[in-house]
C-alpha cells in the first residue's frame, strides 16, 4: 500500500509511537512493522535514527532508496530550471550500476543472516481452520469489543474481494451497490455485493473498477452478513445518525470503515493494530498483516481450480478496454469458488434462505429505508423536493437503498443460524431479535439449515456429468462390440465368397468352338460360320460322402495369433505356437485338417498374404525382401487392413487383364469374320 500524501513526518512519528504503545513493542520495532506491512512506505526523517538501530548491517529497502534518488532528481530539475550550467542527469551509469548491485544484495543478505525463508513463501498465510478461528474470535468478542465487527468486515473484504488495506480504508457507502444475477446461477436467488474502486496502488488514473462477492455458503464467512451486522451496530446501537440522501454531499463522504467520525477513514495504524491483535489471538504468524487476506484468498482460489485469468481479473491486474467501457469486471467463476460453490453455474443454493423473514421483522431494521424510497420514486416521475421528490438524480443512493433492503433479509437469516453458536452477540439484546415472530422464524431457518436437502433439480444437474460419462463409456463399448461383430461377419462373408469363387473357378467349364487361325480367304456360308459357345451350365456332380479322418491327422480349431507379416510367413513355413507348418498340413492333408468354419475363415484371410509372398519369391526375390515389402506396405496398420488392400489390388489387376482379353478377343473375332 502507498502511504497517504497528506501524512506529515509528525503524523508518521505519531502513528509509530501510537502503534508501539498499543502493541507494547519498542518504537524501532513499530517503525519496522509499518515499513514491512505498508508496501512502498518510507519512514520520516524523524524516525531515521530509530530505524537505523533496528539491526546492525540491515539493508535499506528499495522504497527508501527510490525516495532518496527521487529527491536528488527533483533537486537537479530545480537547478536546471533556474539555469544552472550543470545539466548532466545525476541518474547516470553509476546510479544504475548501484541499483543493479543493490538488486542482487537482498538474496545474499537474507542467506547470510539466516532470514526465515517461510516469511514470504507459500506457507505464509493461514489455513481454513485458522480462518474459521479468526471469525469465531471476532464474533465471540464483539459483545465487549464492538470494533471486532469493523475488523471482521475489513478482513472479509480483504479476503474475498482481494482488496488492499488502502482500498478498504477509503471505501465509502456510495461505492456499494447490489447486482442480481439470473436464475441460471442456481435455485437460490443470487445477489452480488459490488464495490466501486477508483483509487489504489494499481489505479493511479482513477479508472472505474469493480469487485464483488456472493453470499457465502457459511454465514461465518459471508461478507454481506458481516456488513449488515456492522451497519446494524452503527445505526441502531452506536447511535450514528442515519444517512441523508437529499443531497449527494450529505452522504458521499461517509466511510464503510469509520475512524473518529463517520467521514474520517480508519487510520492505518489502527487497522494494523486490530489485525495484529486478532491474528495474535488466533496464533497466526506472518510478516504481512493487513495484506495477508488478499494473498491467501488468491492462493485458495488457485487451489480450488480457478483459472489464472479469473484471478487476474479479480485482482484488477488485466483490465481490457471492453471491460472498462461496458462490462462489470466481475469474475463470476472466481466469486462462485470463494463463496464455497463449484465453478460452473447452476450450483448456487443456500439452505438458510428457504424462509424469508416476515415483514414485521424487516421493517424494524433501518426504518428510514421506507422514508426515502417514496422520494426516489417521485424523482423518477420528475418531481422536485417541493412536490415530495428529490431535486437531483442520485443513482448511487437509489442503489444503496436497494442494497440495504436486501441486507435486512441477509442479517435476519444469518443471525438465525449464528445464534446457537454465538449467543453472546450484542444484537440479540434488542427488540428486533426478541419476541415470538423472531423465535418462530429463527427455529424455521435453523431447521432448514440443519436438515436441508438440496433440490432435486440441482442433484440431477450435478449428476449429469457422471451420467454423461457412464453413457459415453457404454456407447463406446457398444460401438466396439459392433465393430468387432462387423469384422467377424465380414471375415465370414469373405470366406464364403472365397469358397464360391474357388467352386466356380474349378467346376464351370468354358468351351470355345470355332476357327481362329489363318487360312485361305474363302467365302463361308452363314451356316458354317465360326461360333463361340460359352456353356455355363455346370455338370451335375455326384454327391460325395464326407471323408473319414485319418487317425494320425492333426485337427486345428484355430490358428495362432499373429501381428506381423514375418509371423504370418513363419506360420506358413515353420509353424508357431506349437502348431506344425501350414504348408506341411496343406501338402499332407489338404483341407481336412481345418474342418471348422472359424479356422477356415482365418486360413482364407491369411492365404491372401501367403499367396502374395509366394508370388514375390517366385519372381526372384528372397523371403526377407518379400516380407519387408509387405511390412512397408502395411506401414504399422493391422494385418486385416493388409489383406483388404491386397484383395483390392488383385481385383484391380484382374479387371485390367479382363479388359485386355476382351479387346484381344474382339480383334480376333473381327479378323476371323472379315
Amino acid at each position: 500500500m502507498v502511504a497517504d500524501d497528506s501524512y506529515t513526518a509528525a503524523d508518521e512519528r505519531a502513528q509509530a509511537e501510537s502503534l508501539a504503545g498499543a502493541l507494547e513493542v519498542p518504537l524501532a520495532e513499530a517503525a519496522e512493522l509499518l515499513a514491512d506491512d505498508r508496501e512502498g512506505y518510507v519512514p520520516p526523517t524523524a524516525l531515521a535514527p530509530a530505524a537505523a538501530d533496528l539491526a546492525e548491517g540491515s539493508l535499506l529497502t528499495r522504497g527508501t532508496i527510490d525516495a532518496y534518488i527521487g529527491a536528488v532528481i527533483e533537486l537537479w530539475r530545480l537547478q536546471v530550471a533556474h539555469g544552472n550550467a550543470n545539466t548532466e542527469n545525476p541518474r547516470g551509469a553509476a546510479v544504475r550500476g548501484f541499483l543493479e548491485q543493490r538488486g542482487r544484495q537482498p538474496g545474499k543478505h537474507d542467506r547470510a543472516s539466516f532470514k526465515d525463508r517461510g516469511t514470504d513463501g507459500i506457507q505464509a498465510g493461514y489455513s481454513p481452520d485458522e480462518w474459521l478461528r479468526v471469525q469465531d474470535l471476532l464474533l465471540s468478542g464483539a459483545a465487549y469489543m464492538p470494533q471486532n465487527l469493523r475488523t471482521r468486515v475489513d478482513l472479509l473484504f480483504g479476503h474475498y474481494y482481494l482488496l488492499r488495506g488502502e482500498n478498504r480504508r477509503k471505501m465509502e457507502l456510495a461505492d456499494l451497490s447490489l447486482l442480481d444475477y439470473p436464475s441460471s446461477e442456481g435455485p437460490t436467488p443470487c445477489g452480488c455485493l459490488v464495490t466501486l474502486l477508483r483509487d489504489g496502488k494499481l489505479n493511479k488514473m482513477a479508472k472505474k473498477e469493480f469487485m464483488g462477492a456472493l453470499r457465502h455458503k457459511d454465514p461465518l464467512f459471508c461478507t454481506q452478513g458481516a456488513l449488515a451486522q456492522l451497519f446494524f451496530w452503527r445505526w441502531h446501537v452506536a447511535g450514528e445518525p442515519s444517512p441523508s440522501f437529499r443531497r449527494r454531499q450529505d452522504w458521499y463522504r461517509i466511510k464503510v470503515l469509520v475512524g473518529r467520525d463517520r467521514e474520517q477513514e480508519l487510520s492505518y495504524p489502527t487497522q494494523l493494530q486490530e489485525t495484529w491483535r486478532i491474528f495474535g489471538a488466533a496464533g497466526l504468524m506472518a510478516s504481512k498483516k493487513t495484506h495477508l487476506p488478499h494473498k491467501v484468498d488468491a492462493q485458495d482460489a488457485e487451489t480450488h481450480g480457478t483459472s489464472l485469468a479469473q484471478i487476474s481479473q479479480a485482482d484488477r491486474w488485466n483490465q481490457s478496454v471492453l471491460c472498462q467501457a461496458y462490462l462489470t469486471h466481475l469474475p463470476r467463476q472466481f466469486m462462485r469458488i470463494v463463496a464455497g460453490f463449484s465453478a460452473s453455474p447452476g450450483d448456487y443454493f443456500l439452505a438458510r434462505t428457504a424462509n424469508e423473514p416476515p415483514y414485521v421483522l424487516q421493517k424494524q431494521l433501518w426504518p428510514w429505508i421506507e422514508e426515502w424510497e417514496p422520494l426516489f420514486e417521485a424523482r423518477a416521475r420528475r418531481q422536485c423536493w417541493a412536490e415530495g421528490g428529490l431535486d437531483d438524480d442520485d443513482v448511487a443512493a437509489d442503489g444503496f437503498l436497494k442494497l440495504m433492503r436486501r441486507l435486512r433479509i441477509v442479517l435476519l437469516q444469518d443471525l438465525a443460524v449464528l445464534q446457537p453458536r454465538h449467543p453472546s452477540l450484542p444484537f440479540f439484546a434488542y427488540a428486533s431479535f426478541n419476541g415470538p415472530e423472531w423465535d418462530e422464524f429463527a427455529v424455521a431457518v435453523r431447521s432448514d439449515a440443519i436438515g436441508a436437502t438440496e433440490p432435486l433439480s440441482l442433484l440431477v444437474q450435478r449428476a449429469l456429468p457422471e451420467l454423461s460419462g457412464v453413457l459415453e463409456s457404454t456407447r463406446e463399448a457398444v460401438l466396439q462390440n459392433s465393430q468387432r461383430l462387423a469384422i467377424r461377419l465380414e471375415a465370414r462373408l469373405e470366406g464364403i465368397q472365397g469358397g464360391f469363387d474357388a467352386l466356380l473357378q474349378s467346376k464351370v467349364p468354358i468351351t470355345f468352338t470355332g476357327h481362329f487361325g489363318p487360312g485361305p480367304a474363302v467365302s463361308l456360308a452363314p451356316s458354317i460360320a465360326p461360333t463361340l459357345n460359352f456353356n455355363t451350365a455346370p455338370a451335375p456332380a455326384p454327391a460325395l460322402a464326407p471323408e473319414p479322418l485319418a487317425p494320425d491327422m492333426p485337427v486345428v480349431t484355430a490358428l495362432a495369433k499373429v501381428f506381423t507379416v514375418r509371423d504370418v510367413w513363419k506360420e506358413w513355413e515353420e509353424g508357431i505356437a506349437g502348431q506344425p507348418a501350414v504348408r506341411v498340413l496343406e501338402e499332407m492333408w489338404g483341407s481336412r485338417w481345418r474342418p471348422e468354419n472359424r479356422v477356415r475363415v482365418q486360413f482364407c484371410r491369411r492365404k491372401v498374404i501367403w499367396d502374395e509372398l509366394l508370388a514375390r519369391t517366385a519372381s526372384g526375390k528372397n523371403e526377407e525382401e518379400a516380407v519387408a515389402e509387405l511390412e512397408l506396405l502395411r506401414a504399422g496398420r493391422s494385418l486385416n487392413w493388409l489383406v483388404d488392400e491386397l484383395k483390392q489390388r488383385r481385383r484391380r489387376g484382374q479387371g485390367r487383364d479382363q479388359g485386355r482379353f476382351g479387346a484381344r478377343a474382339m480383334a480376333i473375332g473381327g479378323a476371323g469374320l472379315g
